[in-house]
């Protein structure tokens, strides 16, 4: 993550915040926001000048309804004396009607409320919304991995596709879904863990979209760490640079088939056995 202590210091209207993982990017915001309300992080959501906006309910959409409640607090009186501060986590699952009430807002900021827009997809923001936001996008690489049960299996990933797309060795489609199997298993424990952020003020709804996110983010991690492994087998092995654009081509599609509900594990199942054609 990019040193980001000097951007504390200043008192913003409008911030757009991007950035590779979610959490990342909302602990910044997040201790941004405790940084003006001169509190802790910790208990920066039960601060009564802090106010959260999350997507709702298993469609993950922010509703109008959510941005006019936002819209007549960014017009009332601070209940401390001091500043306001708003967070629009995952502003891109804004819809249209909340995209342009939202726009009204900026458009006639206040001298002592700060709006943070938070996002994984900047493009997917409506471009008045971005034009009117100073945008920050943090660290876009990939950390370490930091999950064993990940790691061994991207190791063993990229040993099957070594041996099929480098060596042309023959490799039994077993091994195939020998490594879907483990995946399935890994997602499937990873989701049982899941956790949503600490909020008695939270709505169901809300809780029940931030879940999803979650488990959203774990399919992410993956494909994106197979994306590195392929740049990696790709990098040390000229046979497989030819093939490497139309493997990660493809990887791509295959992850826009699980942001539809397109299962995760046939998606990776495509992947895997384009290898044999």
């Amino acid at each position: 993550m990019m040193d980001v202590s000097n951007y504390f210091s200043k008192i913003p209207q409008s911030v757009l915040v991007s950035g590779a993982d979610l959490n990342a990017v909302s602990t910044f915001v997040e201790d941004w926001s405790a940084q003006l309300l001169q509190t802790e992080r910790e208990v920066l959501k039960k601060h009564p000048d802090f106010y959260a906006v999350y997507p709702q309910n298993k469609m993950r959409q922010i509703s109008v309804d959510a941005l006019r409640e936002l819209k007549r607090n960014v017009y009332t009186t601070s209940q401390c004396g001091g500043r306001k501060v708003f967070v629009i986590y995952e502003a891109d699952r804004l819809n249209a009607p909340a995209a342009n009430a939202l726009l009204k807002t900026l458009e006639e900021p206040t001298d002592s409320s700060s709006v943070f827009l938070v996002t994984l997809r900047p493009y997917d923001v409506l471009p008045t919304l971005r034009s009117r936001c100073w945008w920050i996008q943090l660290n876009q690489g990939t950390a370490e991995v930091g999950d064993k049960d990940l790691e061994v299996w991207l190791a063993d990933f990229k040993k099957f596709l070594v041996r099929l797309a480098v060596e042309n060795r023959e490799v039994s489609v077993m091994e195939a879904y020998g490594l879907l199997y483990r995946m399935q298993n890994y997602v499937t424990q990873k989701s049982a863990h899941v956790s949503v952020q600490e909020d008695e003020n939270l709505a169901e709804e809300a809780r029940v979209a931030q879940t999803a996110q979650a488990e959203k983010q774990i399919i992410q991690d993956v494909f994106r760490s197979m994306e590195l492994v392929c740049g990696d087998v790709a990098e040390n092995y000229p046979k497989f640079r030819q093939n490497y654009p139309n493997a990660i081509q493809l990887l791509e599609r295959c992850f826009s088939r699980t942001e539809v509900n397109f299962g995760t594990i046939p998606a990776l199942e495509t992947f895997l056995l384009s290898f044999y054609k």
